[in-house]
């Protein structure tokens, strides 16, 4: 414990080994606290730049496929077949008004409207 005189704090050398000790222990592990700072920031800069050629060649895909759409509506598409899995934009769209019913639905209608027919009329 450090003795205080007048504000002036005085150690033994016992004490002062100790906290230097304390200290050094403290530097060191900062030390290695930064030295793993930058290699994450290394390695985040490294993701970063991977994922920006990433990007940019999706975005180069997602030209040339604007074009080989636009081609492919210039050219019509009677000539050209296309796919369900090419492209979802080059489907024809479905109006959604008249949605067909599925076959099972339409013998059934068809099974009651008979029924309901014959209970009227007979």
């Amino acid at each position: 414990m450090p003795i205080s005189t007048s504000g002036v704090e005085a150690y033994n050398k016992k004490i002062l080994d100790d906290k230097i000790c304390r200290l050094i222990t403290t530097n060191i592990q900062l030390v290695a606290d930064k030295i793993e700072t930058e290699k994450a920031k290394v390695n985040l800069e490294t993701d970063r730049m991977r994922l920006f050629d990433k990007k940019n060649s999706l975005i180069a895909k997602k030209e040339e496929f604007r074009a080989e759409i636009i081609i492919l509506n210039a050219a019509g598409s009677s000539n050209v077949s296309i796919c369900k899995h090419q492209n979802l934009f080059l489907r024809p769209t479905q109006n959604k008004l008249k949605v067909k019913r599925p076959p099972f639905f339409d013998n059934l209608k068809k099974n009651f409207q008979k029924f309901f027919i014959r209970i009227r009329y007979y």
